[in-house]
């Protein structure tokens, strides 16, 4: 059967599932691979690897794809993203940790590579596949893929009640940032805002009982912000990116 004949025989929702599920195997059997062929390598490396595999992998993806107009559809309205980036700058609030220049390179480019790939896949691929449903119903179900998908975290030695948090606070995270895309944002500054939330929470210089904080209440905010921002959307919308920027009684932020 043909990969077309295929995704006319299954529904918006499975195709969606089936398209996270995708990224959590390889992400599984990537690690798993790694451990076996270089178990010298310590988890935060293992994870750099794999994580930059699964960017390249989705940009190929969508370059290579009906999706390739990914690259460059959408903008940057200012307004709209002034709320979510107050958010994701917070934990620089306390300054910067001094981690040493071989663990933040890792972390940077790591985080970098990680926007990439779950903005593109997620926000992306994912998201365009549900485009169908209404605004609302689209940004719940993929954000809540968006956070199962974290469940791949375990294999990398990650505790189940620390993953489970990240599972949640991800699904409330990616309302936000769905919100953002179907109100016409680029992907490629999703991918910025992404990068500077993870960097920021490893790299700002703030206590462990404050991180938590803020991420818990980053990720309440943009759950909130994103239900707003789409509560004057259309019922129905055929079409992936709404009109931007938002008509005259729309909720600003």
């Amino acid at each position: 059967m043909s990969r077309t004949a295929l995704d006319a025989r299954l529904s918006p929702a499975w195709r969606a599932v089936l398209l996270a599920s995708a990224t959590s195997a390889a992400t599984v059997i990537a690690a798993v691979v790694l451990s076996l062929a270089a178990p010298q390598l310590d988890t935060l490396t293992a994870r750099l690897i794999v994580v930059i595999a699964l960017a390249v992998a989705a940009v190929i993806v969508v370059a290579t794809s009906r999706h390739r107009d990914l690259l460059w559809s959408g903008g940057v309205w200012v307004p709209l993203l002034i709320v979510p980036t107050l958010i994701v700058l917070a934990p620089f609030a306390g300054g910067l940790k001094d981690l040493g220049a071989q663990t933040t390179l890792i972390l940077v480019v790591g985080y970098i590579a990680t926007g990439v790939f779950e903005e593109f896949w997620f926000r992306g691929v994912i998201l365009r596949t549900l485009r169908t449903w209404t605004p609302l119903r689209a940004a719940l179900f993929s954000s809540a893929l968006f956070g199962l998908a974290h469940l791949s975290n375990l294999v990398f030695g990650a505790n189940l009640w620390v993953t489970i948090a990240q599972v949640v606070g991800a699904a409330c995270y990616g309302v936000g940032f769905a919100a953002l895309r179907l109100r016409g944002t680029s992907i490629w500054a999703l991918v910025v805002l992404h990068a500077i939330t993870d960097i920021a929470l490893q790299l700002g210089d703030v206590s462990s009982a404050w991180r938590w904080g803020i991420m818990i209440g980053g990720d309440t905010a943009l759950l909130i912000f994103g239900l707003i921002i789409l509560r004057k959307a259309p019922k129905s919308a055929p079409q992936e990116v709404l009109p931007v920027p938002l008509a005259t009684g729309s909720a600003r932020q």
